[in-house]
This record gives C-alpha cells, sequence and structure tokens, in this order.
C-alpha cells in the first residue's frame, strides 16, 4: 500500500509541475490587465490540477459554484473512489442494475453514442484494461498478452444496458468496469464553463490538466493565446494558437502519464481493440468552439492514428486537430493553416 501511495504521490507530482509549466506559458500571454476584479483558484480533482481564472465583478463566487460543478462530476465519476456511483456500477457488473443520478446516466449513455461513430477506438468499458495496466499505480508492471486477452472480451460498450427512464445502469457481465476518464473531464470543464456564463462572466480561462476552454477575450480586449506542450520537452512548446475563432483545446498526450521500461514508453492511452498502447503518436489537440463532440475526439485520433485519425475528423466539421508524431513531425488540419504558429517551420508536414 505504501508504494502505490508512493506511486500515486509522484504522479501527481508530475503532473503538477507539467501543469504549471502551462499555466506559466498561458499567464505570460495575458499581458497587463487593468482589471482589478480577477479571482483565481487551483484545485486536485479528475486526476489532474484544474485551474480557473475569471474577471469581472463576482469573479470568485462564480469561480467556486464552476468548482462545486467539477466537484459533483467527480465524486459521481471517480473509479478510484469505492463510494463513487461508477465503482458502484462496477461492483455490481453481473449482478444488478445500479440507480445512478440522471447526469451520469446522459455522460455514458451520450458516451455509447460516440462510440458508435468512432468505430471501436473509444469505449467507456476499458475499465478492466486500464486496471490491468494500471498506469502511475503499479510501477514498471507490464502485462503479457495472455492477461490482455483474457480481459478484452469484457470491452464492449454495447453491453452496457441504460435505462434513461429508471435512470439505472447495468454491467451484463462480471468483471465489466466503465472508465469515464477519457470523457468526465471534458464534460465538467464544459459544465463549469456554463456555470460561470450564467453569473454573469464574460472573461475566464478554464484549464483542466491541459484541457483549456475560454470564456471572451482576455480583460484587455486581446483573444486568449494558449501554447501546446512539446511532448518531449517539459519546458517546450510545439505550436501556439491565439482562440480567435475557438473557444476550446484539448490536448491527449503520451508525456501525460506515463512510464519508462527498457527505453519503451507505455502511456495512459489504450487501444480498447488491442489492449496495447498505439506507436505512432505523440499526441493529439483538438481545437474547436462549443463542439458536442470535440472533447473525445484527441483519444480516438491518437489511437488510429495519422491517416486514419485525419480521415475520422471528416466527419466532425468544425473540430481541427494539431498531431505530433513520434518522430516530431507536426501535422495540422486545413482550418488552422496560417492561424498556428509552430515552433519549428522544418518540423511541419
Amino acid at each position: 500500500m505504501k508504494i502505490l501511495e508512493g506511486d500515486l504521490m509522484k504522479r501527481k507530482l508530475i503532473i503538477m509541475i507539467m501543469i504549471m509549466i502551462a499555466v506559466l506559458f498561458i499567464s505570460g500571454c495575458f499581458g497587463k490587465n487593468n482589471s482589478s476584479n480577477v479571482y483565481k483558484e487551483t484545485q486536485f480533482l479528475m486526476d489532474t490540477i484544474i485551474e480557473i481564472t475569471a474577471y469581472g465583478p463576482g469573479a470568485e463566487e462564480a469561480v467556486k459554484s464552476a468548482f462545486a460543478e467539477f466537484q459533483h462530476l467527480h465524486a459521481l465519476t471517480n473509479n478510484f473512489d469505492d463510494n463513487s456511483q461508477v465503482s458502484r456500477i462496477n461492483q455490481m457488473a453481473g449482478k444488478e442494475k445500479v440507480i445512478v443520478d440522471p447526469e451520469l446516466v446522459k455522460i455514458i449513455k451520450f458516451s455509447q453514442d460516440v462510440s458508435d461513430k468512432l468505430g471501436g477506438s473509444f469505449d467507456i468499458t476499458v475499465g478492466p484494461l486500464t486496471k490491468l495496466w494500471g498506469i502511475g499505480h503499479k510501477g514498471e508492471y507490464i502485462p503479457s498478452q495472455a492477461e490482455i486477452d483474457k480481459v478484452l472480451p469484457l470491452i464492449n460498450y454495447h453491453l452496457v444496458e441504460v435505462d434513461t427512464t429508471a435512470n439505472t445502469v447495468y454491467l451484463p457481465k462480471s468483471g465489466m468496469m466503465l472508465d469515464l476518464g477519457a470523457i468526465a473531464k471534458g464534460y465538467a470543464t464544459d459544465q463549469a464553463i456554463e456555470v460561470l456564463k450564467a453569473k454573469g462572466v464574460t472573461s475566464a480561462l478554464v484549464n483542466a490538466g491541459g484541457d483549456v476552454r475560454v470564456i471572451g477575450n482576455k480583460p484587455d480586449g486581446k483573444p486568449w493565446r494558449i501554447g501546446i506542450q512539446d511532448p518531449r520537452n517539459p519546458d517546450g512548446i510545439s505550436a501556439k494558437l491565439a482562440l480567435t475563432e475557438w473557444d476550446t483545446m484539448e490536448t491527449s498526450g503520451d508525456y501525460q502519464r506515463f512510464m519508462m521500461k527498457d527505453g519503451i514508453r507505455y502511456s495512459h492511452i489504450l487501444d480498447p481493440r488491442t489492449g496495447w498502447q498505439p506507436r505512432e503518436v505523440s499526441s493529439v489537440t483538438m481545437v474547436n468552439s462549443s463542439s458536442t463532440y470535440g472533447d473525445v475526439l484527441s483519444k480516438p485520433i491518437f489511437v488510429l492514428g495519422v491517416e486514419k485519425g485525419l480521415e475520422l475528423l471528416k466527419q466532425f466539421p468544425g473540430n481541427e486537430a494539431v498531431i505530433v508524431t513520434l518522430d516530431g513531425k507536426i501535422i495540422i488540419t486545413p482550418g488552422l493553416e496560417g492561424k498556428i504558429e509552430l515552433s519549428s517551420d522544418t518540423d511541419k508536414k
């Protein structure tokens, strides 16, 4: 138990350092602002550091209300908490239906609808795989192919039974597990933004572990300018983008939570079809404006790789992407041409 706690604390420290670097970059892009009505707060929720900065009268109350929404959704979806509703669903797999909060039903149902469009590259029943690998919780443990093959039959979002009238969820096979990590944080960020808007905030930034959403412009009227982390240099930036046409940037990367063994990087992003880590891409950043699917597209594109990922993206107009490959190439979609500043034009493909 002490070893697991040590691993968890070490992972939290790494996450904190990475997020603080991103926060410092974003803060540096703010420039001077003359607003005295600014309130900033940081909390560790949903397995990452979340920072909310809001400007204007009532900013503090608005930020605290937004964090209350994060806390509510964290309590529903945290599968590391035995008392959460997702954990209860997992505990009752193969036994009985579980009555849950209507909002959790909404998230799960939406996840199933998204999965239908993503060709198996996104699956909220990936829980048995994430538990088996335990990235960040099991040290350098790497499961065998036999262990992976044993749990793969449990990965099937089609099997999840959701009753939107009775608000029940049922996993029909013993050993099935939901893992909402790929969608819960983005959903919570969207809800927090809505809370801020409802409180009258017209200028704000929410940074949830690299998932960035903004309201309006900075207090000085200039657009928010955000950096995209270099996957192989914690002090570096792959690209910079002003959010003039978009209000959301969401990144999935193999540098966010991983372990190294024998010179090989094993990240927390798994292909639910194979049970292993994808080996073509090091990060995917989605850029969009109030997109229904934008918050969940980065991981499927990461899993599918460049060619298939870009083909998939054509089904979701309004979403743009910045893909960094394992060999450092930076691929941007047409909608970002001329609007993004790359760290080096020679790296662009």
